[in-house]
């Protein structure tokens, strides 16, 4: 197992999941979600996930979105933020097709900025869970965004093929995008260590 990916909530509890390391194995679900709180004692929190990716809350901190890749959804859970407990899971977002939701960002708007690995886009839901917006990009694994003042700061992996057997067009893996969307971003939440 391997993590993956994390977010800091508003009470200072850093959430990480955990995922077959595919250099070893096909990633099936039997991954983990966890929890470190500032005491630092470790919670698990969900099971099983398969690539457990973007982590986030919307705006009245009482929904937390996960993304699990392979499934194609961005799922919503109830959220209490006091105590960090999370219940009621429920499909927010489903891509609906092959393509798999990475890493997001959150807006002031309360929208999710979701990249599309293997869609070569960046996409902007809703709090409804509907399509608002999207950005295309010159390249198919498109990982995660991450918002610095007004920018989209768009991170993405290397292409499955070589480079030379791409189209001109999508020869930018593994490249860093920069895009000016015009909204900013939510204040990142920092971990607060009890020592």
């Amino acid at each position: 197992m391997r993590f993956n990916d994390g977010a800091v909530d508003s009470q200072g509890r850093f959430w990480a999941g955990a995922m077959n390391d595919p250099k070893i194995k096909k990633p099936e679900a039997e991954g983990v979600l966890f929890r470190l709180d500032p005491d630092q004692t470790v919670h698990h929190m969900l099971a099983p996930v398969t690539i457990p990716n973007g982590i986030g809350w919307n705006l009245t901190d009482d929904v937390m979105y996960l993304t699990d890749s392979p499934t194609g959804k961005i799922f919503a859970f109830d959220f209490d933020a006091s105590s960090g407990a999370i219940s009621n899971r429920r499909v927010h977002f489903d891509i609906g097709n092959a393509l798999e939701p990475d890493g997001f960002a959150i807006d002031v708007e309360g929208c999710i900025w979701s990249a599309v690995y293997g869609g070569g886009k960046v996409l902007r839901i809703s709090p409804a869970g509907k399509v608002i917006g999207q950005i295309d990009l010159p390249t198919r694994n498109v990982t995660c965004p991450v918002f610095v003042g007004t920018e989209l700061f768009i991170t993405t992996a290397k292409d499955d093929h070589d480079d030379d057997q791409l189209p001109q067009s999508v020869r930018y893996s593994g490249r860093v995008f920069r895009v000016d969307v015009g909204i900013r971003g939510v204040p990142k939440n920092e971990f607060r260590f009890q020592g």
